[in-house]
């Protein structure tokens, strides 16, 4: 009877330890998840906004402006990209693999666009804000340039532009 009741006792004190230690696994996985909390809640007002509302890169808002302008007459073909992706490294000063990047970040924006006319006013106000007027006189002859290259210029194209000059202060 003795050997069984401290059999019994020591069974009782080894789940007793083996719920406690188990406790104590939560309560750090429960701080792990208090840690990571502000994180994660940047990461969905993020996720939660559209696309081209995460922009803040001058560089990524003119690559979309000038993608953006293409896409307003149809689907961007491939010449079309390769002419736009060395328009792109001459304007910024950037090699040819860092513009086809920024190339293929810039179609991703556009393809996710339902009207790219939108988005003109906030891509424009962010070139102004970080890069300056003169980044924006630069920028409109390639913008020009884009819109030449389909097959045929469209309104939405014309209105693209007009509506940048606009808002940059250029028309």
């Amino acid at each position: 009877m003795a050997i069984l009741g401290v059999l019994g006792t020591a069974a009782f004190i080894f789940w007793r330890i083996h719920i406690a230690s188990q406790a104590a696994r939560d309560l750090a996985d429960l701080a792990g998840e208090a840690a990571n909390l502000p994180r994660k809640m940047r990461f969905r007002s993020k996720a939660n906004r559209r696309a081209v509302e995460t922009i803040d890169d001058p560089r990524e808002a003119a690559a979309v402006l000038i993608f953006g302008v293409a896409a307003c007459a149809g689907p961007i073909t491939e010449p079309d990209r390769a002419a736009m992706t060395h328009d792109m490294a001459r304007l910024f000063g950037i090699s040819e693999a860092d513009a086809t990047e920024l190339a293929a970040r810039a179609a991703w924006h556009v393809s996710g666009m339902v009207d790219p006319l939108n988005a003109v006013n906030r891509l424009t106000d962010i070139v102004v804000e970080n890069a300056g007027n003169e980044a924006l006189s630069s920028l409109s002859p390639v913008l020009q340039a884009s819109a030449a290259r389909t097959e045929m210029q469209s309104a939405d194209q014309s209105a693209f532009i007009a509506k940048f000059r606009r808002r940059a202060g250029l028309a």
